[in-house]
């Protein structure tokens, strides 16, 4: 069985997937631990499951074939979950070869056989074969960082270049400390050149079982070179382990939700508010109902009264996150809320420059300003879950200039803190609606970006296609609608 230990908000829910699909929970919480009747166990991981710091979401870290199980396991029991994983795993080692000096970064760029990286700048030169490992991962666009000061990584030790003893900073028991010390440096007079790190998991494990990791380590080392002698092109020399960046859109906390609700009194929308930062209060009020089950509705509605005074009013400002599949978060033109209606509310965003542009025809991939000019504005229809957000674009003299419909995830409506706005927050699922000029017939845009998203392993083929199906959707509701109806909220 994979052995996972998870941490966070999202735990308990995690847990109860996790037990349902074979994995054995270690090192659970006390919470934890009692809710499912776990025993303490002190194994070493094979997957470590912690909050996001936003709480968006997971970050998982694991070896990729267990990083393929857990995501194959969330996706089948919460549907829409969004995953990101580098293109190669951090701590992994490449025989490389310099391709030369990156104009943009100014550091050395080294193929690693798939893809390529950067080096600091030491002086290689172009076609010189040299032996990196990743430091970095290559989340979005970035390209992974390298270096060619190499570590072996175990469970319990790292072997390091240089001859020293090293402890983790999370070892805090000082007898520990003193113990491990003492053992690092009798074994280090038998690693030749190679330094010893002792991880956190060292502290709970006997010394012949930290010997025996040592010597598979040294063992590991031994077979990388080997290897980088034997190779003659750029190639992988060793897998590191990998991080998983697993966003949790508004459909999956939902999901969570239910799944949470089946092992504890579990409030609708639970995710939702330990995530906007409520995570006290609705352990408050969830810890009332357990033992108050009659009191429900009442603290129910006494907690929503609560949060909808942080909701946005009107007149008040508030920012878009526009969340790409490839995690990068662009916040769009700080917007006003200028009316609050049955279905949500309508924001105005004021343009001082054009920075919002609408393809002319679905296979070109220019573009045109669509708001060109001071005093041009922007007005966007918010309905809180929709899997839509609709902009229409207007003139400074008033005339309705063209409309685009968003294709994303539900829409979810976060509450002001102290001196900072209220915020939407959504991720995009690539396709959009366009609508410009306005009186043309509308267009469905950038499915080659689906398709892409689809080939990085960010969506399933299912959820981009159920993304084209409500971009069509939209497309024939607009055809179909007059001509006087242009404007689509």
């Amino acid at each position: 069985m994979i052995k996972a230990r998870i941490r966070g908000i999202y735990s308990e829910s995690l847990t109860q997937i996790m037990l349902q699909n074979h994995f054995d929970v270690v090192q659970p919480t006390p919470e934890v631990a009692r809710r499912f009747g776990l025993p303490y166990r002190s194994d070493i991981p094979d997957v470590d499951i912690w909050d996001r710091s936003d709480l968006q979401g997971i970050v998982a870290i694991a070896y990729e074939s267990v990083l393929i199980r857990l995501t194959d396991v969330l996706r089948r029991r919460l549907g829409g979950v969004i995953t990101r994983t580098p293109r190669v795993a951090k701590s992994s080692v490449y025989r490389g070869v310099v391709l030369g000096k990156d104009e943009r970064t100014g550091q050395t760029k080294v193929d690693l056989g798939t893809i390529s990286g950067l080096l600091p700048d030491r002086g290689f030169q172009k076609g010189q074969q040299i032996m990196v490992q990743i430091r970095a991962h290559d989340y979005g666009r970035k390209a992974p960082v390298l270096s060619s000061s190499i570590t072996i990584p175990g469970q319990a030790a790292v072997l390091l270049p240089e001859p020293v003893v090293r402890l983790s900073t999370k070892i805090k028991d000082q007898e520990s400390r003193r113990n491990l010390l003492s053992l690092g440096h009798k074994i280090r007079e038998h690693t030749e050149n190679w330094g010893l790190l002792w991880r956190t998991a060292a502290e709970k494990l006997t010394e012949k079982e930290l010997r025996d990791e040592v010597d598979d380590l040294l063992d590991t080392a031994q077979q990388i070179f080997n290897k980088y002698n034997e190779l003659e092109s750029a190639d992988i020399l060793f897998e590191g382990t990998s991080n998983a960046d697993i966003e949790f859109p508004l459909e999956v906390k939902d999901a969570l939700d239910k799944t949470r609700a089946k092992i504890r009194p579990t409030l609708t929308r639970h995710h939702f508010y330990k995530s906007a930062g409520y995570a006290s209060l609705v352990d408050l009020v969830e810890m009332i109902i357990e033992d108050r089950p009659e009191e429900r509705s009442y603290v129910i509605s006494k907690l929503e009264m609560v949060i909808s005074r942080d909701l946005p009013r009107i007149d008040d400002s508030i920012n878009i996150e526009h969340v790409k599949l490839d995690g990068r978060n662009i916040v769009l033109a700080r917007g006003r809320v200028v009316e609050i209606n049955s279905k949500g509310f309508i924001i105005r965003r004021q343009f001082r420059h054009t920075n919002r542009k609408l393809k002319l025809n679905q296979d070109a991939h220019e573009s045109v300003d669509i708001v060109g000019s001071e005093g041009d504005y922007a007005m966007t229809q918010v309905v809180p879950g929709a899997l839509t957000l609709v902009t229409n674009y207007y003139s400074r003299e008033g005339y309705l200039i063209g409309a685009y419909v968003n294709v994303n995830t539900g829409v979810e409506v976060y509450p002001g803190t102290g001196n900072n706005p209220g915020r939407i927050r959504y991720v995009d699922l690539e396709i959009d609606v366009v609508k410009a000029p306005i009186n043309d017939n509308p267009r469905i845009i950038d499915q080659h970006l689906l398709k892409r998203a689809v080939q990085r392993g960010f969506i399933t083929e299912e959820m981009a296609e159920q993304s084209r199906k409500k971009a069509q959707e939209i497309c024939d509701e607009l055809i179909a609608s007059s001509e006087t109806n242009s404007d689509l909220m």
